[in-house]
């Protein structure tokens, strides 16, 4: 039997209703290996493999799907794939933060983790501006607009 998507063009729904099975997959998968792994390092490779195998079954669906309108198109980028992707550099930054940390006395390792924290701090500063543009919801209307 082949695969339902490849047989018909899915219902203008179908994008959110999909996406939404997959989350509620990948939070079950999180949350079992959340409770099985006490350990950052090993919970945080296999959330990122839970997460890349997730994102790998939207990015087969969505090759395959045809959007009915520019805002659906829109909603899947700013809405649906970002729920994902998000996890993704959560779980990497936690890998990559946690990999890198120093072994050391106690107040070593705060410092260390301070200074992760100003970097993180730093790069939301530097993309304030994105960050409440996806906040508020504003959608893709410009100045451009007017003319």
């Amino acid at each position: 039997m082949s695969d339902p998507i490849t047989i018909f063009n899915p219902a203008p729904k179908q994008m959110k209703k999909y996406a939404q099975s997959l989350a509620t997959e990948l939070n079950h998968e999180l949350d079992l290996i959340h409770s099985k792994n006490t350990e950052p390092i090993e919970y945080a490779e296999k959330a990122i493999y839970s997460v890349v195998s997730i994102l790998e079954k939207l990015k087969t669906f969505f090759i395959k799907y045809k959007f009915d309108n520019q805002m659906e198109e829109i909603t899947f980028f700013r809405e649906i794939k970002p729920q994902f992707a998000s996890k993704l550099i959560y779980y990497n930054e936690v890998y990559n933060i946690e990999t890198n940390k120093t072994f050391g006395s106690l107040k070593s390792q705060r410092k260390y983790y301070s200074s992760e924290l100003a970097k993180m701090k730093d790069f939301f500063n530097q993309n304030l501006e994105f960050y409440k543009y996806y906040r508020t919801g504003v959608r893709l209307q410009t100045k451009l607009d007017f003319f």
